[in-house]
């Protein structure tokens, strides 16, 4: 039998991406002194949020709840995306394979609040809110990590792989439920073609 009937290569490339996300602790999106570590150091994640900074929280109350949380519907997924590739003619398919890419969608929904706790606590701490990528100036006095104080210093923010290879895996996954929908409705198409077949003929008979 041909492998390409017995596995979807899709989800199973789905799987590979769901967990790598799972085991990578890099920081999706992360802000820092654009001359060094001395200013301040912010990390984003699905799964955390950190920050090392003077008069800064280092974390959010609702991360602990959610990171977690977050974490184990992505293991989940990529038990189901493994499971569904392997047997792609299973009934059950179609439906853990929706989980999937809704528990996909979910990483990106808790990036989003944990990155939003973070840029309200740049504009409670100093009154601004650095552009999400690039160079940008804090217009206030900062202390640093290192004790000194900076005047209108310049930070850095940018987004890291993890959080664009995410959007691989919400493409693949997608891309599977496209390809399968349009399988099952040709194979419908054919099976009216077949029924209209036998109609006529009966009819002539």
């Amino acid at each position: 039998m041909d492998i390409r009937k017995r596995t979807d290569p899709l989800t199973l490339l789905g799987a590979v991406v769901s967990l790598f996300l799972v085991i990578s602790n890099d920081p999706w999106w992360s802000i820092r002194g654009a001359n060094g570590n001395n200013l301040l150091t912010m990390q984003v994640s699905p799964f955390y949020f950190h920050a090392s900074a003077t008069g800064l929280s280092t974390t959010a109350p609702f991360v602990e709840f959610l990171g977690p949380f977050t974490r184990i519907l992505l293991i989940l997924a990529f038990v189901a995306l493994g499971m569904s590739s392997l047997t792609p003619s299973s009934w059950w398919r179609e439906l853990v394979v929706y989980f999937s890419l809704s528990a996909l969608i979910e990483v990106y929904f808790s990036f989003l609040l944990i990155y939003h706790a973070a840029e309200t606590t740049l504009l409670g701490t100093y009154g601004i809110v650095p552009t999400y990528s690039g160079t940008s100036q804090i217009p206030a006095l900062v202390v640093g990590l290192d004790l000194k104080t900076y005047t209108q210093p310049l930070v850095t923010a940018s987004f890291t792989f993890p959080f664009y290879f995410g959007f691989v895996g919400l493409g693949l996954v997608g891309l599977s439920l496209v390809f399968e929908s349009l399988r099952g409705r040709k194979a419908r198409l054919g099976q009216k073609g077949v029924g209209a077949i036998f109609t006529q003929d009966e009819s002539s008979q």
